[in-house]
């Protein structure tokens, strides 16, 4: 049944090597858990080393005034899970560039890191954090080549980051497929494949 489900839904284009700010789109079928109908942001990749990215649409259920002490906030500001390494630290993407001293711009209007306290005294402060700063625990990392086989496996689709606000907004399956319709009509087929289709 597996087979013929890669036969059906499989949309065998060769996948480009990502970019930092690139997105990775799953296939509607990926068997992970953790990136199932996932889009994950690219933070970092090296042909020669490895991959960094951030699942961008997977809830965990948790609120940031859950998991960090300290931090007061106007809003229930969601915690996502950005893959399953090092999941006990916490990640942020962000639009508010220079206001964060040490943040690293990872593609145009986004970026990621910088200086905790300055982000601790935004929220404190009252400032909005909703499409403007999205926090996960965790991430995705690839080893040496192991991105390269499963694009080459065609388990991703490679795409650029059309706006910032599909990943700082988007959540769970709306996001993925909110993707899946903008990588094209070779895609479509992946919005028909069944929530669980080895159950049909």
């Amino acid at each position: 049944m597996e087979n013929t489900l890669g036969d059906i839904f499989d949309v065998k284009i060769v996948q480009p090597d990502p970019r930092a700010g690139d997105l990775l789109v799953a296939v509607p079928f990926l068997g992970d858990s953790c990136f199932r109908r996932s889009v994950v942001c690219i933070i970092e990749h090296s042909a020669d080393g490895g991959t960094m990215g951030l699942v961008t649409n997977r809830l965990s259920g948790y609120t940031l005034d859950e998991l960090i002490e300290n931090v007061e906030t106007s809003e229930d500001v969601p915690v996502f899970v950005g893959g399953p390494v090092h999941n006990d630290r916490l990640y942020y993407l962000h639009t508010l560039g220079n206001l964060f001293p040490d943040s690293i711009e990872v593609a145009p209007g986004l970026f990621v890191g910088g200086d905790f306290d300055a982000v601790k005294s935004y929220i404190s402060s009252g400032c909005p954090v909703e499409g403007r700063i999205r926090f996960f625990v965790g991430y995705s990392g690839w080893s040496c080549g192991q991105l390269r086989r499963e694009l080459d496996n065609h388990d991703w689709a490679v795409t650029k980051l059309g706006c910032v606000d599909d990943i700082m907004l988007g959540r769970e399956d709306a996001a993925w497929r909110a993707q899946v319709a903008m990588l094209g009509e070779r895609y479509r087929l992946w919005l028909n494949c069944p929530d669980n289709a080895w159950l049909n």
